[in-house]
């Protein structure tokens, strides 16, 4: 089986931080941190293409319905696992511990990882890698936009300082805001 390159996993934790880092701002420090973990967990799933039998790099799981379907199934997961808790151990201590916000943020966070990975790849086309199509199924269009030369450890590095860097910024602004 001839697997092709993809973008190291660096570049796209850094690009996922970019995108998380608004919602982490609107969280705050502890809800933004998990927050950012699961992004940073989801921001791989797409590659999972790589280690699939007959599974196509850069096809289904390269896609917005894959980022939306990832997130709709873990979220429906994070509820049940939240429900079955709650009737265990009682209610919850933390009133945003109730099964819709688990619902919610955990969808949105899977969400971002997902759809973070798929907009990476759209402007990151490494030698030997196909476009991918993003808006599959309603639209079949290869998508590429040759931005970013990415095919080195080093500049996958820088992009993944960068995405410490917004995040690390958003924190201290977040800081900034409650001290008043």
């Amino acid at each position: 089986m001839n697997r092709q390159k993809s973008m190291y996993p660096l570049g796209h934790f850094g690009v996922a931080l970019v995108f998380a880092a608004p919602i982490v701002y609107g969280l705050g420090r502890k809800a933004g941190t998990v927050y950012a973990l699961v992004v940073l967990l989801a921001a791989m799933a797409p590659d999972l293409d790589l280690y699939l039998p007959y599974v196509a790099h850069h096809g289904l799981t390269h896609t917005f319905a894959f980022a939306v379907a990832t997130a709709l199934v873990g979220g429906s997961i994070a509820t049940v696992l939240v429900l079955l808790y709650h009737r265990a151990a009682g209610p919850p201590r933390f009133s945003f511990l109730t099964p819709r916000h688990v619902f919610l943020y955990t969808t949105l966070a899977l969400f971002t990882g997902v759809a973070s990975h798929v907009v990476a790849d759209i402007f990151v086309v490494l030698p030997g890698t196909q476009p991918i199509s993003p808006f599959w199924p309603v639209n079949v269009r290869h998508f590429h936009i040759k931005l970013i030369p990415l095919g080195a450890p080093l500049r996958n590095g820088l992009l993944f300082l960068g995405g410490i860097s917004i995040v690390a910024v958003t924190c201290w602004l977040w800081a900034g805001r409650n001290s008043r």
